[in-house]
Parts: structure tokens; C-alpha cells; sequence
């Protein structure tokens, strides 16, 4: 707990410094101390002492990114933060875990932005409310109702005049399987952020976000080819004949699929040959430097 005591009276220090014009030393210091924190909320001993940990983490993050230079810091230090920038330069996002002590996960995330018409970064919390969202492929979300993930990928793509994000991520889901997740973000209206968009298709079905469960002690890879513009991942097989429709029981059989990216559409297309196989090892499975927990 003095551990928790000192993260808290760094944070009211930081606090008081008000001037928005600030040098990069200052978001260093803001770094060492989110360091700290972050290292709590991945290794303390207590579920408390994580929720505690990274209720000071959001506030300590949420004030350093208002001012307009962090957008483009590295924050580097911070190797259990997952931060991902889109190739157009508007888009940032934060995410990050926080492992219960029942095994399963709650995530927690920020999407940074710059807002063009008014001439300022904007800052939009990502709320996880996972475990309440039935039938999430078919469920348009927003960022108070987020279907939460360790992001790992942005990919991005404009549509007849409206900005697409393809987000690839991680999710820990539970003891015995693990998800995941490919979905896609966009803004609305006033600056609003969608979740969800009805442009995977399989066959004659389409679904606004694409799904990938598989066994927990098993590694799977979903990446995107640039070159072949397309997401490319393992295909899976139950590990039993009788166990088919039970994905917790899934494995990779060898082959791959793919989701093609064909006017306006991510297309599944199955049975494709990987371009390079072998460097699909980098990003098999848990996203690296520390972020899943041993």
C-alpha cells in the first residue's frame, strides 16, 4: 500500500501543473510515473491493488494527453500499454488489461485524436462492457458499450468519403479459450466513434465485427499483408469430431484463411496461402514485452 500512497501523491503533483504549452521533459516525468502504475495494475498482489492502480493510471494518463505534444510522444517506458497510431496520423489508441483474480480480463482504453474542424485533440475513454454484449458480431457499439481488446494493429481505410479503422486485437477472454477480435471503428456525426460496421462477409452473411475463438493454450496469428490487402489467420478445426461447435476446443489445423478487403468489404476467403509463413512467428499469439502477465 505505500507503493499506492506514493503513486497518489506523484499524481497531485502532476496535477497542479496547469500551463498546456509544456517541454518534453514534463510528459517524461508523466511517463516515469504512468510506469509505475502500469507495473502495479500488471503485477500487484491483489485485484484491489490493481483497480486502485489503474484508477490513478486513467486520470494521470487523461491529463498528460491534453496537452496537443503528447499526441506524438512514444511513451515507450510503457511496455504494458498497447499504443497504436493509424497511418493517416489522426488516430491514437491506448489500451491496455487488467487480469482479475478469477482469470478473467477487464480492459480499459483511450482513443486520441485529432479533431480538425476545431482544431484540438480530443480524448474519448473506451468503456468494456464485454461480458454484457450478447451476439456482439452483430452489435453496433460505441465507446460507452466497447467490446474490449488489447488492440495490436490499425489498418486504415477510406470508404466513399467516411474514414474506416480495422482494428486488430487480443482478448484473454477466460481459463480456457481466448479470442481474437477484428473490428472496425469510425467516426459519426459530431466526432461521435462507432464501433461495428456491416462490411464482413462470408458467403451471403455479413456481420459488423469478425470473431476468431480458439483454445486457450493454443497459438493462432491474425495479421494483415499490406501487399495482398488482406488480414490473414490460422484456420481452426475442433480437436475432436464430437467437440465441433465448441470453440474453446479449437486448434489450428496448418492452412490459413483470409479476409480480403474488395470494394468496401472485408470477404472471407478460405484456404490461402501465406506469403511468409515464417515471419508470422513475430505476432503468433500474446502481444509481446510483458503485456499478458505469465
Amino acid at each position: 500500500m505505500k507503493k499506492i500512497f506514493t503513486i497518489f501523491c506523484t499524481f497531485f503533483l502532476l496535477s497542479s501543473i496547469s500551463a498546456q504549452k509544456v517541454s518534453k521533459q514534463l510528459i517524461a516525468e508523466y511517463e516515469d510515473t504512468l510506469k509505475v502504475m502500469a507495473n502495479t495494475i500488471m503485477n500487484a498482489k491483489t485485484e484491489q491493488e490493481k483497480f486502485i492502480a489503474n484508477d490513478t493510471f486513467i486520470k494521470t494518463l487523461k491529463e498528460v494527453l491534453q496537452y496537443s505534444r503528447s499526441f506524438d510522444y512514444p511513451f515507450d517506458s510503457l511496455k504494458t500499454i498497447s499504443i497504436k497510431n493509424s497511418s493517416d496520423n489522426r488516430v491514437r489508441i491506448y489500451t491496455w488489461i487488467l487480469r482479475k483474480d478469477n482469470g478473467t480480463y477487464q480492459y480499459f482504453g483511450f482513443v486520441h485524436y485529432k479533431n480538425k474542424s476545431k482544431k484540438r485533440y480530443e480524448i474519448i475513454a473506451l468503456n468494456d462492457n464485454s461480458e454484457n454484449i450478447r451476439r456482439p458480431k452483430n452489435k453496433q457499439l460505441d465507446n460507452k458499450n466497447w467490446y474490449g481488446a488489447l488492440y495490436y494493429e490499425i489498418i486504415y481505410i477510406k470508404k466513399k468519403g467516411r474514414k474506416y479503422y480495422t482494428l486488430l486485437g487480443w482478448d484473454g477472454n477466460n481459463d480456457v479459450s481466448s479470442k481474437k477480435i477484428i473490428d472496425v471503428m469510425y467516426f459519426s456525426g459530431k466526432e461521435i466513434i462507432k464501433f461495428g460496421a456491416s462490411i464482413f462477409r462470408a458467403g451471403k452473411t455479413t456481420t459488423k465485427r469478425f470473431i476468431i475463438e480458439y483454445n486457450a493454450n493454443s497459438n493462432i496469428s491474425v495479421h494483415y499483408e499490406k501487399e495482398e490487402n488482406r488480414i490473414i489467420f490460422d484456420h481452426l478445426i475442433p480437436m475432436r469430431k464430437d467437440l465441433d461447435g465448441l470453440h474453446e476446443y479449437y486448434v489450428p489445423d496448418g492452412t490459413y484463411n483470409a479476409l480480403r478487403y474488395i470494394n468496401g468489404e472485408w470477404i472471407l476467403k478460405n484456404d490461402v496461402i501465406a506469403k511468409n509463413p515464417n515471419s508470422r512467428n513475430l505476432i503468433k499469439e500474446k502481444p509481446k514485452m510483458g503485456i499478458i502477465p505469465d
